[in-house]
């Protein structure tokens, strides 16, 4: 067993059916958890708005209070610092003389050079990373196919993914996590502390805004399931995952897609597991392998399709009135307005919402996705640009 390990919390902010944090407790005789804020996640984009708004800003910051609250209730604590978590993480374990750095796996292509950017760093001082897959119900070695061979369409994948669903039983929190007898656990801090103004929020729906954390994200998960599958009452859209905001939630890893298969599936004994929040958690996954088989591709405007016939306009005064709401469209800037106040748009809207820019006024869809990366409470990476690339007519069938 060893003596120390690091563990570095990234978009898996949450104690029960975390598979890395489970490792690190059962593997080693002390635990530093750390969580780093990373101000470039707060930076403007070229469009002149910050790539992780004032809400989103927010929702983090409480889901880390949280996170910090749940691991003191285990006799440990969560370290916090800020600034680039690739030193930050090395120079931790460097100090404290730890013997490893476990941490969750992440897909996108900024994740993946902070990941190999910290495994170097680590290597000059001997210390070992372990990277750990858990942003989807199935590793990608238990896929029934290469991810060089992913279905061409979420059809296809479903179809093929149905055979061989086998997703193991969710993790029980760790019991007890224990600190190294001396360690500075760090301020939270505050959104001007990360570059923000708190003015941001001045035009925010308080009251419909959500509120961070894995203690919430659980309790959304229970009411969703005694209101609806326990009462055998459908869901009023084909997107529960979304319109309920549990996704807010899964978005930071407050809750895993794990857990939340596993309580609605159980709850469905007996009732079949024909349920529409199983069909979107599985589009989730899609989403994920999608990413992980395209990688920048994703990003682009000719998208996953490299579809370089297709020209977008780059008309920043049209592009302006659509984050404004003052669009011909009613509906558009009704909905526009609501994301920028409460950061949350049902599944239907953000579709109407995405058409209309791409569709009707042939803005760059990519422009698109930024905005909502940036309002958006529940932005996913892959989610996010993979909706962005199929409404464009630039990703994979649906």
């Amino acid at each position: 067993m060893a003596q120390r390990i690091i563990y570095w919390f990234r978009n898996d902010l949450r104690l029960r059916d975390n598979e890395a944090l489970f490792s690190a407790v059962a593997s080693a005789s002390e635990i530093i958890p750390v969580y780093v804020f990373d101000p470039r996640q707060f930076d403007k984009t070229k469009l002149g708005f910050r790539r992780t708004g004032a809400m989103r800003g927010q929702f983090l910051i409480q889901s880390v209070v949280d996170l910090r609250n749940r691991l003191r209730e285990k006799g440990g604590d969560l370290l916090i610092r800020v600034g680039e978590p690739e030193k930050i993480i090395a120079q931790l374990a460097e100090d404290y003389n730890a013997e490893y750095v476990y941490t969750s796996k992440e897909i996108a292509p900024e994740e993946t050079r902070i990941e190999s950017s910290l495994s170097k760093k680590l290597k000059t001082v001997n210390i070992d990373i372990k990277l750990f897959w858990m942003d989807t119900l199935m590793h990608a070695t238990a896929l029934p196919f290469a991810i060089a061979k992913l279905p061409a369409n979420f059809s296809a994948f479903n179809e093929q993914i149905k055979g061989s669903l086998k997703i193991k039983e969710p993790l029980s929190e760790p019991e007890k996590v224990t600190l190294p007898n001396e360690y500075d656990a760090g301020p939270i801090p505050i959104l001007a502390q990360l570059g923000i103004d708190p003015q941001e929020l001045d035009g925010a729906d308080a009251q419909n805004i959500s509120t961070g954390g894995e203690s919430t994200a659980l309790g959304i998960l229970e009411k969703y399931v005694s209101d609806y599958i326990k009462n055998g009452k459908m869901y009023e859209t084909a997107d529960p995952l979304t319109d309920t905001r549990l996704s807010d939630w899964l978005s930071l890893g407050c809750i895993s897609a794990r857990y939340i298969y596993y309580y609605v599936t159980k709850a469905q004994a007996g009732k079949g597991t024909d349920d529409a929040m199983i069909a979107n958690l599985l589009s989730r996954d899609y989403f994920h392998w999608t990413l992980l088989r395209y990688g920048p591709r994703m990003f682009k405007p000719s998208g996953v399709k490299h579809n370089f016939l297709q020209r977008w306009q780059n008309d920043n005064s049209i592009y302006e009135k659509w984050t404004n709401g003052e669009t011909r469209d009613d509906e558009v800037n009704h909905s526009m307005n609501t994301l920028k106040s409460t950061g949350f748009l049902t599944s239907a809207e953000r579709t109407t919402c995405a058409n209309h820019l791409v569709n009707e006024l042939g803005i760059n869809w990519t422009w698109g996705a930024m905005y909502f990366e940036s309002h958006l409470m529940d932005y996913e990476v892959s989610v996010n640009w993979g909706r962005w690339n199929n409404i464009a007519g630039v990703g994979e069938s649906e």
